[in-house]
């Protein structure tokens, strides 16, 4: 689904684009969007032929509510039934209505430093762990880092250092690899 939506962002062929399907559809449906795509072989096929079958992401969450009830069992046991149930149920709307407004509203409204129709949203970016940094991750997409200014708030960016810095975590690289497009819209 994600490497579908750069590859086609924002054009013919995006299965979320806010600017094709509207920013208030791609927030209210994000989840039944992505569900749709997954299910299409030929898109697997094409888009992500290089991952491997994970057989514990499959038996999680490949079949319906597995992870999901897992997960709030797991809330349920830590912090009791009531706090575990409230938690899951304020993790998944933040979680939910995050992922959707960076999808709708990350292509509308914000910045744009690179030359591509994705937008900075920083005030989202806050919330959202960086990914409100758009317009950043269409130019530099197999970056961990979405921040590319020093006044940019990335907290997942500090997050992956420090379990890089306890050894939890390893990076394939720590650099900003910003694509062609991205390089040539700078000059």
């Amino acid at each position: 689904m994600h490497r579908k939506h750069h590859a086609f962002t924002d054009i013919g062929g995006d299965p979320h684009s806010p600017v094709l399907l509207g920013w208030k559809t791609v927030q209210a449906k994000n989840v039944a969007l992505y569900r749709a795509t997954i299910k299409d072989p030929d898109t697997i096929s094409r888009y992500a032929k290089d991952l491997p079958d994970d057989r514990w992401d499959k038996m999680f969450f490949g079949h319906n509510k597995t992870g999901l009830l897992l997960g709030i069992a797991i809330l349920m046991v830590a912090l009791g039934p009531w706090t575990g149930l409230l938690a899951a149920f304020i993790h998944a709307n933040v979680y939910l209505a995050g992922n959707a407004a960076v999808n709708a509203l990350g292509h509308h409204f914000g910045r744009r430093p690179y030359d591509n129709k994705a937008t900075n949203l920083q005030w989202l970016a806050f919330f959202t762990m960086g990914e409100g940094l758009h317009n950043n991750h269409h130019a530099a997409p197999s970056s961990p880092r979405l921040s590319h200014r020093w006044f940019q708030i990335d907290p997942g960016w500090w997050i992956i250092k420090m379990l890089t810095i306890l050894r939890l975590a390893t990076l394939r690289f720590a650099d900003i690899r910003l694509t062609p497009a991205a390089k040539a819209s700078l000059s």
